[in-house]
């Protein structure tokens, strides 16, 4: 920083061609001590009439690295496309070279076209030699950064490649299926991958490994779980939703010959579920999976040790000072969704917010997230509107916030005043960027047209994965275009490598259960590898799931209903 200001203290005294050349560097200074605001106020003073070739490409890749950093993705397309740009990258030196593929690659990541960022990392591996140490590494960087990308594809995106196709991509894409199909068994996963090694010993996939394959735990998985659910009274039906999306992804290791562990079913029902818990321990339980009440987590959660590994079905949303070191919590906290909300509106540059929800548990604790992070972002809620599961008519409750019984009262008042047979057509406050919605489809296909028909049809709308339960109803659904929402990878045509089948007569909430007992059962063997700080994140049924501090976080796909019809959007 104080390099920076120095130079640009001498460019003021300096003259024209030096003043540009002095500015470049200080500009340069401030992005890498990490002061975009300044380096982006100092690139602006430039004249690029004024630089040479070679600073002139520095100046359009600092530009573009800015571009980058703040998310302004069209303005970042901009630096390469300007004519002299083009006209001058024929020319340049292979670093030069490396650098600008490199940041295309980055460009086209960030605007969630991977496929494309993923060619151009092919592009810019090709430029090293395996046969230098320097190439070797920048090759194993540039593959693992590949594998990461491939591991965020849908599974079906990983499927293009026919039979014949033998180029670089091809065999990425082939190894990256190949792997998926077996998500959840290590051992069948590394013997995929030492197949495809074997059939495709030219690809530099192949010369290179991605490290998430070489440096895999070899970490046994338990051969005896036990599954805590309640299964009684009002809790039967979500248990044995869970239990049946839980069994459907053991039934499908076993279909496929792997090996699968002992499952012991306990009934956590009216007894206190540390009980439970030693009882299934004291039986041999080498992984205990539950319970799946909120409360009975709470009550694990509050013992000083837990003997064997445990993974719970559910989560609670404080933070817990001293939790058992072996205790890992999952579940279909709604508290992901609102973070990742929040994450895509403040990125899209919206500042102003209209929160809407249930008058619910989850509904009020989302809220009430909401809110907390999007003041702390420096955002705006303009207003957080709950409403009862009766409610029939929402324009009535859409009125106040959108401010128009207002914009009403002003036109009852100028009729009476100046004219009574004036013509006066109500008006929304225009001060609203974003309208979130938490609720389920039933609820959001009235709420849409609430807001339509009160003059706010053309403010964006999100919404959390409760608004889709996996089935296209495109009729029913119309109501609901133009919304975008966080979808599980379940719900998304060609995410998963098999689909699941959760019973279409089931609500919403009952469904993504199905799911959640589903990944349950395909993490039971790859704990281990979550834990380490260098692990990818899991392509889930639920989401993408990572894990950090004892939790596993879902992030989730993004996808928007167009004419009633629910497709994959931009991330």
């Amino acid at each position: 920083m104080r390099q920076a200001e120095q130079i640009v203290i001498r460019a003021q005294s300096s003259d024209t061609l030096q003043r540009d050349s002095l500015l470049l560097d200080a500009a340069i200074l401030f992005a890498q001590a990490g002061d975009i605001a300044n380096s982006r106020e100092t690139l602006d003073l430039i004249s690029a009439n004024n630089l040479g070739n070679a600073l002139f490409i520095e100046y359009s890749l600092l530009g573009l690295e800015l571009d980058i950093a703040s998310h302004l993705h069209t303005d970042a397309q901009q630096w390469l496309i300007q004519p002299r740009f083009v006209a001058v990258r024929s020319t340049l030196s292979i670093n030069f070279s490396r650098r600008i593929l490199s940041l295309e690659s980055d460009l086209n990541y960030a605007m969630g076209d991977l496929e494309t960022s993923i060619g151009k990392l092919i592009e810019l591996g090709e430029s090293y030699s395996q046969r230098k140490i320097l190439g070797q590494g920048s090759i194993a960087l540039i593959h693992d950064k590949i594998w990461r990308q491939l591991n965020e594809l849908p599974f079906q995106t990983l499927q293009k490649t026919q039979p014949g196709d033998r180029d670089t991509l091809a065999g990425w894409y082939k190894l990256a299926a190949a792997v998926r199909y077996q998500q959840g068994d290590p051992a069948a996963q590394k013997s995929r991958s030492t197949i495809w090694q074997q059939r495709w010993k030219n690809h530099p996939g192949a010369k290179k490994p991605p490290s998430a394959l070489t440096g895999r735990i070899q970490s046994r998985p338990p051969k005896s779980i036990a599954l805590l659910l309640p299964l009684q009274d009002e809790y039967e039906i979500p248990s044995n939703t869970l239990l049946n999306g839980f069994m459907s992804g053991y039934y499908q290791k076993l279909a496929q010959g792997s090996t699968v562990p002992n499952v012991n079913i306990y009934d956590t029902s009216g007894v206190p579920v540390t009980d439970v818990y030693n009882r299934a321990v004291n039986a041999g339980a080498q992984l205990v999976i539950g319970p799946m009440r909120q409360s009975q987590v709470e009550e694990l959660l509050s013992l000083p040790e837990l003997d064997v590994p445990t993974m719970t079905l559910n989560r609670v949303d404080k933070s817990i000072e001293n939790p058992p070191e072996n205790l890992i919590q999952f579940g279909l906290s709604a508290l992901d969704e609102v973070e990742q909300i929040a994450d895509r509106a403040w990125l899209e540059g919206q500042t102003n917010v209209l929160l809407i929800a249930p008058d619910s548990g989850w509904g009020q604790r989302a809220t009430n997230y909401f809110i907390d992070s999007w003041t702390a972002r420096g955002g705006l809620v303009t207003g957080a509107i709950t409403y009862p599961s009766t409610v029939k008519d929402f324009t009535k409750l859409l009125k106040a916030p959108l401010e128009i019984d207002l914009s009403e009262k002003r036109g009852l008042e100028m009729r009476r005043y100046i004219n009574s047979s004036l013509s006066y057509t109500a008006r929304r406050r225009n001060d609203i960027d974003l309208v979130v919605v938490l609720g389920y489809s039933e609820k959001v296909r009235q709420i849409k047209p609430s807001l339509d028909f009160l003059y706010a049809g053309d403010i964006p709308v999100y919404a959390s994965s409760h608004i889709y339960n996996g089935t296209q109803q495109i009729e029913l659904n119309r109501d609901l275009s133009g919304i975008q929402f966080s979808a599980m990878n379940w719900t998304l045509d060609g995410h998963m490598p098999r689909p699941l089948k959760p019973d279409q007569r089931l609500p919403t909430a009952y469904r993504q259960l199905y799911a959640l007992g589903h990944d349950a059962f395909m993490l039971h063997a790859m704990l281990g590898e979550m834990d380490k700080p260098e692990a990818l994140p899991v392509f889930g049924s639920t989401g993408m799931l990572t894990l950090s501090e004892g939790v596993i976080k879902r992030h989730e796909k993004w996808a928007v209903f167009k004419k009633g019809k629910a497709v994959p959007a931009r991330p």
